[in-house]
């Protein structure tokens, strides 16, 4: 059968683009024949089920199948097989465990590219069951000397630590350790790492503040990396004083010279995140922000606005000398610019350039469409409401920018501009007037009514209709104003802005009626003598003409308004000739005198709790509720004999079957508690009327409520004649009015305690409560799989062990723990002919306890062993820096069991131009050494990279291994070959071990004095002491103190090699001199130790 292959399948696809779908399921069924074949036509089928999953489809289905790929042992297949399991495997995939093993098995892989491929998919892929299962492999992977591998290994912890929040601590101190290796990228992947970890919880990285400083001033040219450094320390500061103040002269010379854009922004952040206190840098910072701003790349000039931005909120006057750079932004092509540039205007704003800006802002929204044009709509708005209007000068310039931007239909700021004229109208008296005009110019105009929709540019109908109606008196118009408002058209706007107009149609006509009669005409009102008995007449009928046509409105609430004025109407034409009722101007008028002030901000949130409300209390008690069935009976008597009629309706039962319904007579408690039930109710009850009189009512709000007493009334009437005085025009004084309606008791000033409460909707992150600082506890590992026969074995052994020693002790004797399985195989050779009774004290520092005596080969000197400490691993040391090479190396053991074997890895770095072919490290063959294993020759290095290299090797005899020797060749591509000879000291630290003995054993060995060779030597140290001296040479050559004279100037040490010889040294200090009196059971050694003892005390 022919097998169609990924080409043939997306050449298909292209081909049936009407039924694409189709054909898809089609080659879905052929890939499912294809899933039951061989491995190759396995990963044929999953490299198209890739491409088909990125169309959308769910291969879910063929899990099992992804799996059987990636397990292949073809790269090739390999290859497919993660990548799709990168891609559609998810969280919620079952099969993703049995892959577990495989990706394990590719860490160790010796094909660096499979242990790539396995890294990717588990940072794609990785679940909390794989974090925690491969946590202890990744871990092992961090020595890997593969730098391609090492840098995946530590970039793809942070992901394990997110799915597995318990890894970090734990691995947190191998981690740190990458942040100093010698290789750039395996760095640069540490710094990345822990500057997302810092996000969580900055506190935690503070003790890495050292380190990080070190290279972000290391003139590194990674500017990435250095990006991300200086980020972290953007998080570090604000919780360390002292690191922002030492981060200001690092952050200055890289502002100065750094030719990265992306660096400079990021130090900029960082100053004003955490060091923005710092004048001269803050000043720096907005100065180098210009170059930002006018640099022709789009991306930096939009952080260069982001950034200014950010420093505004800080020092809102330094945006001020960018006025015409950040201007010139709003011309920009890009959206997202300009967006940016309008967020600046706030810091720029002030009562002399306030005009200029409004009138660029109305150029560009000329041009401006969808979003962008709400934007300006509402930064207009904002600038000009700034601290309740403190820039604006003329208020009837604004209200005509108001004015202009009703023009915009296709703006969602309409209710926004409609809060503006009522705002502003209702607290500059002085322009009711003008206001009132220009609001009659809206209602006439048609376009405002051709988009009729909630929250569109028809809501500035409300206010206008709103304010002709509460200000008619300032104009004397009524009949334009009812044919405004009475328009057919009218009807198609939404319900709320129509029983608006309808209500304030009665208002124009009642201010009509009253400036007939000369009751309501204001000092400021115009042409108030053209209202006569025939403009009355006229209004009524517009009104009588146009009404029904709202009476019949499929609104609920504009029909019920329109009947209330048409009712009122009718009223008033049929009893305004009659003496009794010719007072009917005044009863209308009487409607709308109530002064009107701006609700303040928190009035809502101000109101008082009622008195004796509990808000804690049980509004109605489980205590007193009853069932269901009889909450119908429980009522008053006159509603006992229907409800129970009611019942027996629907339940068909006598009356007889429920004689406590009716016979039951409420106690005096409960009749108490359901009076107080329906008194607190009324109290609550906004619609319930009180039961005193209006006019003690009012006296009573006159001494509440403060704002009932104003000196100035802002309402629109003024009962009782006036008299109209002409005066000369005089420049109108703006006053704007800040009374605002709160509740009774409550103060502008008092503290909104509800708003500062801002509800903590953040998601709980497991790493952000974890703390690095805390030492490791015995709590802290990894877990590590093992198979069940291995565990088993393990606890047999340790039943066996446990036998043995209870047999081997004497009854009442202490009991003494056995080393002996992790000690070297020269001190468990011979059991013990007698166990040693000598207590022996503990090491200060030793860390375990003192082993079981044991009897050397001849049986005659018995030593105390304590338990073996780490492996012993020297600090990396620089071998070779030149032109061409740099070369580093560590020394360490590699096991406890085999004393005598050596782990050197060499770091190699080419650091010429030119690649490096055949690059090879060969030992020297000497008797005492030989060589175990090594990684091979190297190959090609290429210029700037780095590569590493291991040699394991036995030292057969270290008493004349004082060096090795080894050769790096190599071929450069166009020079001449290259041979360069390294050496390698050994010191005799890699030979020693802890040896603890009693003063008894250690005068033993001291009689052989005719056996013992002796050397001595002498070093001045005067700011050290005796004891400093010993804990030196017991970290650097593990001698133990046997005995410590009472004077505290003198001491006993020893020490033995692997190789059983014997090392006894007398330390002497005086006036700051300390002499060592040596002697060793070798005479090559007893040469070695002073020159060894020289140098530790030299370095130090």
């Amino acid at each position: 059968m022919f097998e169609r292959t990924l080409v043939d399948l997306i050449r298909g696809i292209r081909n049936h683009k009407k039924n694409e779908t189709k054909f898809i399921n089609q080659c879905i069924i052929e890939i499912k024949d294809e899933l039951r074949g061989d491995i190759y036509k396995k990963t044929l089928a999953v490299q198209k089920l890739t491409y088909i999953h990125m169309l959308g489809y769910n291969i879910d289905w063929a899990s099992f199948n992804i799996i059987e790929v990636l397990s292949s042992n073809k790269f090739t297949s390999k290859r497919i097989g993660y990548l799709a399991a990168s891609q559609a495997f998810s969280d919620s995939t079952e099969v993703i465990t049995l892959a577990t093993n495989q990706i394990r098995k590719d860490f160790l892989s010796n094909n660096p590219s499979e242990a790539y491929l396995a890294l990717n998919c588990l940072s794609n892929i990785c679940t909390p069951d794989l974090a925690r299962d491969l946590a202890n492999d990744l871990l092992t992977l961090l020595s890997s000397q593969k730098t391609h591998v090492l840098k995946r290994t530590v970039a793809v912890f942070y992901k394990i630590f997110l799915k597995y929040p318990e890894a970090l601590r734990p691995t947190f101190p191998k981690l740190k350790e990458k942040l100093e290796d010698p290789d750039p990228t395996v760095m640069s992947s540490a710094v990345n790492v822990i500057c997302e970890l810092a996000r969580k919880n900055p506190k935690n990285y503070l003790p890495l503040a050292p380190v990080l400083f070190k290279i972000l001033t290391n003139n590194s040219t990674n500017y990435w990396m250095l990006i991300k450094i200086v980020k972290l320390f953007a998080a570090l500061t604000p919780h360390e004083p002292r690191l922002a103040k030492k981060m200001v002269d690092p952050l200055t010379n890289i502002i100065n010279s750094s030719p990265s854009m992306s660096l400079l922004f990021e130090c900029i952040q960082t100053c004003i995140s955490g060091i923005s206190d710092n004048i001269p840098l803050m000043k720096l910072c907005v100065g180098k922000l210009k170059t930002l701003i006018e640099h022709p790349d789009q991306n930096l000039k939009y952080l260069g606005l982001l950034a200014l931005s950010n420093i505004m909120k800080i020092y809102p006057k330094a945006v001020s000398e960018h006025k015409e750079l950040v201007l010139n932004c709003l011309d920009d092509s890009d959206t997202s610019i300009r967006m940016r540039a309008l967020d600046l205007l706030a810091g720029m704003a002030n009562k002399k350039n306030l005009p200029d800006i409004v009138a660029k802002l109305l150029d560009q929204l000329e041009t401006a469409e969808g979003t962008y044009k709400d934007q300006i709509i509402g930064k207009i708005i904002e600038l000009c409401s700034m601290q309740t209007y403190q820039f604006i000068t003329d208020f009837e310039w604004y209200i005509s920018v108001l004015c202009n931007l009703t023009r915009h239909q296709d703006t969602e700021h309409g209710q926004l501009i409609a809060s503006q004229f009522l705002d502003v109208i209702i607290r500059v008296k002085v322009v009711r007037t003008y206001g009132t005009k220009q609001m009659i110019d809206l209602l006439k105009n048609p376009k405002l009514m051709s988009n009729p929709t909630e929250n569109g540019i028809c809501e500035v109908l409300y206010a206008a209709a709103w304010i002709i109606g509460e200000f008619a008196a300032n104009i004397n118009q009524p009949i334009e104003a009812l044919e405004a408002f009475l328009q057919p058209r009218v009807s198609v706007l939404p319900a709320h802005i129509q029983s608006v107009y309808m209500l304030n149609a009665l208002k124009i006509f009642s201010h009509a009626i009253s400036t007939f009669k000369g009751e309501d005409i204001p000092e400021d009102a115009e042409n108030a003598d053209q209202i006569t008995e025939e403009t009355i007449k006229e209004c009524l009928d517009i009104l009588n003409a146009r009404l029904p046509l709202f009476t019949q409105s499929i609104h609920l609430e504009v029909q019920e308004r329109a009947c209330l004025v048409n009712e009122i109407l009718k009223f008033y034409t049929v009893t305004k000739g009659q003496d009794v009722n010719s007072n009917i101007g005044d009863e209308l008028i009487s409607i709308f005198t109530e002064q009107l002030n701006p609700v303040g901000p928190k009035a809502q949130k101000k109101v008082p709790i009622p008195e004796g409300l509990d808000l804690d209390e049980w509004i109605n008690d489980p205590k007193f509720q009853e069932p269901e069935e009889e909450e119908e009976e429980d009522d008053d008597d006159i509603y006992s004999t229907s409800h129970s009629h009611h019942n027996n309706i629907f339940t068909n039962q006598d009356e007889d079957d429920k004689p406590y319904h009716h016979h039951h007579q409420p106690t005096k408690e409960e009749l108490q508690r359901q009076r107080e039930e329906r008194l607190r109710k009324q109290a609550q009850n906004p619609y319930m009327l009180g039961g005193k009189s209006s006019s003690t009512k009012s006296k009573e709000s006159d001494i509440s409520v403060p704002v009932a007493i104003l000196p100035e009334s802002l309402g629109p009437v003024i009962v009782g004649p006036k008299k109209i005085e002409k005066t000369k025009a005089k420049p109108k004084k703006f006053t704007i009015d800040t009374t605002t309606e709160m509740p009774d008791g409550a103060k502008d000033s008092d503290s909104d305690s509800e708003s500062s409460k801002k509800p903590n909707n953040a998601k709980y992150d497991p790493l952000s409560s974890i703390n690095l600082n805390e030492p490791l506890s015995a709590g802290d590992i990894l877990p590590v799989n093992r198979h069940r026969t291995d565990i088993q074995k393990e606890k047999e052994l340790k039943s066996k062990n446990e036998k043995k020693m209870a047999a081997s002790q004497k009854p009442g004797s202490s009991p003494t723990i056995s080393y002996q399985e992790v000690t070297s195989p020269t001190l468990g050779q011979d059991k013990p002919k007698k166990p040693s009774t000598s207590k022996s004290k503990k090491s200060a520092t030793s860390t375990t306890a003192t082993s079981t005596s044991s009897s050397t080969s001849t049986g005659k000197t018995a030593t105390t062993v304590v338990s073996p400490p780490a492996l012993k691993k020297l600090p990396p040391v620089t071998l070779l820096d030149d032109e061409n090479f740099k070369v580093s190396y560590e020394i360490q053991k590699t096991s406890q069991e085999i004393e005598n074997q050596l782990k050197i890895t060499f770091k190699l770095q080419n650091k010429s131009d030119e690649d490096m072919s055949d690059v090879k490290l060969s030992l020297q063959s000497v008797e005492s050494l030989q060589s175990v294993k090594n990684s091979g020759e190297i190959g090609v290095l290429e210029s700037s990279s780095s590569t590493s290299y291991f040699e394991i090797l036995n030292v057969n005899n270290m008493i004349s291994s004082h060096s090795l020797q080894f050769t790096l060749e190599a071929s450069p591509s166009s020079s001449p070959e290259l041979s360069v000879p390294l050496t390698i000291p050994l010191p005799l630290s890699l030979f020693t071990k802890s040896t603890k003995l009693t003063k008894d054993q250690f005068a033993q060995i001291l009689q052989k004095s005719g056996t013992l060779h002796s050397s001595s030597t002498k070093v001045t140290s005067p700011n050290s002491n005796l004891q400093q001296v010993l804990n030196q040479l017991t970290t650097d050559l593990q001698f133990e103190t046997v005995q410590l004279h009472p004077s505290g100037t003198t001491a006993s040490c020893y020490t033995k090699t692997i190789q059983n010889h014997h090392i006894a040294m007398l330390v002497k200090e005086r006036d700051g001199t300390i002499t060592f009196d040596i002697k060793c059971s070798d005479p090559v050694l007893a040469t070695r130790v002073p020159t060894e003892i020289n140098q530790i005390f030299k370095k130090n």
